[in-house]
């Protein structure tokens, strides 16, 4: 049986990206009546964190809990901005903030994937050398091991969401991380249409990523615009990605991520649903 889901942008297309708690509750009312079985809940701006200390994920969790609906990974959307220039990566800043995300994500049943996304690299006018970037290189593998550390040891895999031009590159080089690395608890939270965006082969990504593939943003584009448009209205093949999600044994849900105006939500949601069912028969 296959479970689909939704991802945080179906919350931020109903309400903007500085939801509220109760905003969240509300959206899963939402996703639920639209035959969703998942949802990943997500701290976007590092200003809505007060929020969750004050109990916000233990009353998303018994919302979610109430309806029918999993958690199928926690996005630390705030994560963004301590992988997003050179001077940052060497520091240790966010550290502490993701160490407090872990007990969060452990409020959430079954929960136990944290993903990190990193966006478009900024001040990259910095870099004036090949020495420079080399550095830049070693300092984002450090900062990558000990956010690793910090979620392995709670008992959670870490994955990384690549949005192209981000400090990580591409999927390629990921893969070369993780390979370095050695940690079976370090992986990719698959975005398509980033993945698209960026020229990869996307219905062939699983069969190179495999095992490292810890969650699913599904999203379609032409692959000359990163847009987030509903799965077939874009250019993907997606009958191939999923009989090749299949063929590597991926158990975990069919998330699908679309970005559109509030009074689109559901259309869109239920199409894209209705599109992977079909192709999926």
């Amino acid at each position: 049986m296959v479970d689909y889901g939704v991802s945080p942008a179906f919350i931020v297309s109903l309400y903007g990206p500085r939801f509220s708690i109760n905003d969240f509750c509300n959206g899963l009312s939402i996703a639920r009546r639209l035959g969703f079985d998942f949802y990943q809940p997500e701290i976007f701006h590092k200003d809505q964190l007060e929020a969750w200390q004050n109990g916000g994920a233990e009353i998303i969790n018994q919302a979610g809990s109430g309806l029918g609906l999993k958690a199928s990974q926690f996005v630390a959307h705030f994560m963004h901005v301590y992988f997003a220039s050179p001077k940052i990566i060497q520091s240790d800043a966010g550290l502490e903030l993701l160490r407090q995300t872990t007990g969060w994500v452990h409020q959430f049943d079954g929960c136990k994937v944290l993903t990190i996304p990193t966006l478009p690299l900024e001040e990259s006018d910095s870099i004036r050398s090949s020495e420079q970037y080399d550095e830049m290189q070693k300092y984002l593998f450090d900062k990558i091991i000990a956010c690793l550390e910090i979620v392995e040891n709670t008992g959670l895999k870490l994955a990384f969401e690549i949005v192209p031009f981000s400090v990580i590159g591409n999927i390629d080089r990921f893969l070369a991380i993780c390979e370095a690395i050695g940690s079976a608890e370090l992986g990719l939270n698959l975005d398509t249409g980033h993945a698209w965006a960026t020229r990869d082969c996307v219905h062939l990504l699983p069969l190179k990523i495999r095992n490292r593939i810890f969650g699913l943003h599904l999203k379609d584009n032409d692959s000359n615009h990163n847009q987030p448009l509903a799965p077939g209205r874009g250019t993907i093949q997606w009958k191939f990605f999923l009989e090749n999600l299949a063929k590597i044994g991926y158990l975990g849900s069919l998330d699908i991520e679309i970005g559109c105006e509030p009074e689109r939500v559901s259309d869109e949601y239920s199409n894209g649903l209705n599109y992977l069912k079909g192709i999926s028969q």
